[in-house]
């Protein structure tokens, strides 16, 4: 097995080529595969594309340039103090503007089919190595286009070398280079003082190379182990790009360091935040995005691309900035750092999907550089929980969503101190709700609720506990669907649905706010209604009702419904209008055993309302005359009880309105 486990600490706004070229005015765009998001572009005043750039946010890169510059500071660098790396590639586009200020052109040279000494290639017939150095290091703050993982905020940490291993119209597989022109560039990358090599190029075991020719497995795996555990050289390879577990090579030796694709993930607790074409298994390492990455390409031009070739230079950018910090890191410690201060992905530590997580620049540097990771980690809102029976065995537990969150960790104990274990996880953001059907008839249980999320810039956030939520599974559940309507001036209606489980309800009623509840009427599991006579004229009642089973003769209630609050006043009216040649003809429904109507009228949407007319009880029609021209009117009636001098209204009618 090639793992050692270690312990984790721990939009893209798509424009259309027509705009970018003519509206902003940046080089031409090729775009080689699509990604859209719904964020808001950022603008930079640095490059023009540093709004796309979310690779590097999902990587914490910026924080770790300045964390470098920090450490040391811009008048203390030397020349010497950069660090070397090297693409085995296809070349790089070295006069591309974003790459000129980070490449070593003298050692921009062409292996492949030819003997020592190098040549340095003109112009790369291939666009593929242009678009990884772009990765490591296309120019900061340079108004153009992007920003390498490696660039640092003033250009000046590292060298990149373009090592050509690919034969003139050969590349067309990664597999194409011969066993023997990848040594070649390994050995020159390694005399000419690279300290990092970056491979995006592979095969699988027994295919063949260019000119027909097995790959030499073994000749190359010793290369890289001379490379990497007798020069001390990083090897970086990307993992391959089949979605499968299959051996692929160079990148699963165990001297190298082997990286998954990763995407722009919501949900850093998902396995789908490797992206669906990557290569993945027990012999990768770690992972970086590489989905939907903007990077630099033939002619002067930026790509917007998708694969393990965009993921792998990341980790190679990564791995220079580490050693620009602590240049005695040997390979096998840089490798170490990686892996344990990778952003944890999927399951807890490594798994085969995203292997130890995407890699984090920030955390990487400072642990090259013997400092903690002191910055704040962000957590989510606790969530509110609350817990009630529902049924014999079976308790709902319920929370208002976390915004952010992914979903939610349910845990339950028997004891208010006792130990919490986690009975469920939710992996459903917007869910409310989980009903525990595990639970012992009338025994009593605790919860609390976690959730998790993911950060804006792919991180894990998990909130902390909920407040302690307890209930009993009393055979009943809540009622559900109560509603309380004021049928006249000293009665109220009561329904709900029925509760599958309960032998009967239990009404409580109280006056006014500060009054106690009582209970008013048991009634039969039969009814789902009951009508409350007798009431108070004017009064304002809550009420609330509990189911109830019975055991063994004993009453075990359920919990309390939702509060519903009525007024003991008459019911209310329902108007409708006619308009006449000149007057506009009111007619209402009747109310039973009320005093009389009276009528409000307005004129428009603004205007005042005022009583126009006063009905006795048996009225059900009003002709208001003398109406103007061109002026709307809106009508409004309620009902009425005179009751020892005192006045007990209903509720308003709904506004009717006619223009005349």
């Amino acid at each position: 097995m090639k793992k050692r486990k270690f312990t984790t600490r721990g939009a893209i706004c798509l424009v259309t080529v027509f705009i970018m070229t003519f509206v902003l005015g940046w080089p031409g765009i090729e775009v080689s595969s699509a990604e859209t998001s719904s964020d808001l572009q950022r603008l930079s005043r640095n490059n023009e594309l540093k709004g796309t750039l979310w690779n590097l946010d999902y990587m914490d890169v910026p924080e770790a340039w300045d964390l470098i510059d920090e450490l040391k500071p811009k008048q203390q660098r030397q020349e010497s103090d950069k660090i070397s790396v090297a693409t085995l590639d296809t070349g790089i586009d070295y006069n591309h503007p974003d790459l000129q200020g980070n490449v070593d052109v003298e050692n921009c040279v062409a292996v492949a089919g030819v003997s020592a000494p190098y040549a340095v290639y003109d112009k790369p017939s291939f666009s593929h190595g242009t678009k990884t150095a772009g990765v490591i290091a296309a120019t900061s703050r340079n108004h153009k286009g992007i920003d390498g993982v490696a660039a640092g905020n003033d250009n000046d940490l590292i060298s990149l070398m373009g090592i050509n291993v690919f034969r003139d119209n050969s590349y067309t597989a990664q597999s194409n280079a011969t066993t023997e022109d990848i040594i070649k560039g390994l050995n020159y990358a390694c005399e000419h003082g690279a300290r990092v090599i970056n491979m995006c190029l592979g095969h699988a075991p027994g295919s063949t190379d260019i000119l027909g020719n097995p790959h030499n497995d073994k000749a190359l795996e010793k290369a890289i182990n001379d490379a990497v555990y007798k020069k001390n050289v990083v090897v970086v390879c990307s993992a391959g790009n089949h979605n499968n577990e299959k051996t692929w090579y160079p990148s699963d030796f165990d001297a190298t360091i082997s990286v998954i694709n990763t995407q722009r993930y919501t949900n850093a607790w998902s396995r789908n935040c490797k992206a669906p074409r990557s290569n993945y298994g027990r012999k990768k390492d770690l992972s970086a995005p590489g989905t939907g990455v903007y990077t630099t390409t033939l002619g002067g031009s930026y790509v917007l691309g998708s694969g393990t070739s965009y993921a792998a230079p990341s980790v190679a950018g990564v791995a220079a900035l580490m050693l620009y910090v602590n240049p005695g890191l040997k390979a096998w410690e840089v490798k170490d750092i990686l892996c344990s201060t990778a952003t944890d992905l999927h399951t807890k530590g490594y798994d085969i999907y995203t292997g130890h997580g995407n890699v984090n620049a920030y955390r990487a540097v400072a642990a090259a550089a013997g400092r903690a990771d002191g910055r704040l980690v962000q957590t989510l809102p606790q969530p509110a929980a609350k817990a009630q029976s529902a049924g014999r065995h079976s308790i709902e537990i319920s929370w208002d969503p976390v915004p952010r969150a992914n979903g939610y960790w349910i845990y339950r104990a028997t004891k208010e101190n006792g130990t919490y274990k986690k009975i469920k996880r939710v992996d459903k953001g917007n869910q409310r709700s989980y009903r525990d059907g595990d639970c012992s008839f009338n025994k009593g249980y605790f919860y609390k609720v976690k959730a998790y999320g993911t950060t804006e810039d792919g991180k894990k956030i998990v909130s902390d506990f909920s407040p302690l939520a307890t209930a009993k599974a009393r055979g009943s559940g809540r009622v559900s669907a109560f509603n309380c309507k004021t049928i006249n001036y000293k009665t109220i209606k009561l329904s709900w649905k029925k509760v599958k489980s309960a032998d009967g309800y239990v009404v409580y009623r109280k006056a006014g706010k500060n009054d106690t509840y009582r209970q008013v009427k048991s009634v039969s599991r039969k009814s789902v209604s009951w009508k409350n006579t007798g009431l108070k004229p004017g009064q304002k009642y809550y009420y609330k009702i509990c189911s109830y089973r019975k055991v063994g003769g004993k009453r075990y209630y359920g919990e309390p419904s939702k509060v519903k609050t009525a007024a003991a006043r008459p019911a209310r009216p329902v108007l409708t209008l006619k308009k006449n040649a000149s007057s506009i003809t009111l007619k209402w429904t009747k109310i039973s055993g009320i005093s009389g109507y009276k009528i409000y009228r307005s004129r428009n949407s603004s205007g005042r309302w005022r009583m126009i007319k006063k009905r006795n009880a048996g009225s059900r029609k009003f002709v208001n005359k003398d109406l103007r021209e061109g002026v709307k009117y809106r009508y409004k009636i309620r009902a009425y009880k005179r009751i020892h001098g005192k006045y007990i209204y209903s509720a308003y009618s709904a506004v009717k309105a006619k223009r005349m």
